[in-house]
């Protein structure tokens, strides 16, 4: 299988068809090749099976990009399916699963300022990653080329699917 990526690869298959001249992007651009080191270290860090099954062999093959991408919709089927599958994925589903106002999914019974600080502030983490993470990653290529960048937003990928488990729905 790698090797049949690898071609696709070496043929321009997975490149857009309009290559900028400049990377549209705010993650850095280095084309640093993946190391033994970073692969222990994922496997050492990345212990949600969610997220290991979709992105481990993405990452170790050095498809970084893709690797991010899979953590992400990982952890936007888990939160569907456990928010009884609500209308919307991405940043919608999250709007509307996570909202302050009328949420799915909570942690606490959000009667004190804390509590409702934490719904509040991981709606707009839970938004915001599929904003600002899932979306490019999902939408353009080689978003995220480098290996300790990917391994960031995977674990914090793997951060907010193991707060999602802890949620309950709301009453």
């Amino acid at each position: 299988m790698q090797e049949f990526q690898e071609a696709l690869r070496d043929i321009g298959v997975t490149k857009s068809s309009v290559e900028a001249s400049e990377p549209k992007t705010a993650i850095g651009t280095s084309t640093d090749s993946h190391t033994r080191e970073e692969i222990v270290l994922f496997q050492s860090l990345i212990t949600e099976a969610e997220i290991a099954s979709v992105s481990s062999d993405l990452f170790a093959s050095g498809y970084y990009n893709l690797s991010v991408s899979e953590a992400f919709k990982a952890i936007d089927n888990f939160v569907s399916e456990k928010a009884k599958r609500p209308r919307g994925s991405g940043t919608a589903l999250m709007e509307e699963v996570f909202s302050p106002s009328k949420p799915k999914l909570v942690w606490t019974s959000r009667t004190t300022k804390s509590e409702d600080d934490e719904q509040k502030g991981y709606h707009r983490l839970y938004a915001g990653a599929m904003l600002g993470i899932r979306n490019p990653t999902a939408h353009e290529f080689d978003w995220v080329e480098e290996a300790e960048t990917a391994l960031e937003l995977i674990v914090f990928a793997q951060h907010l699917l193991k707060k999602a488990k802890l949620a309950k729905l709301s009453k």
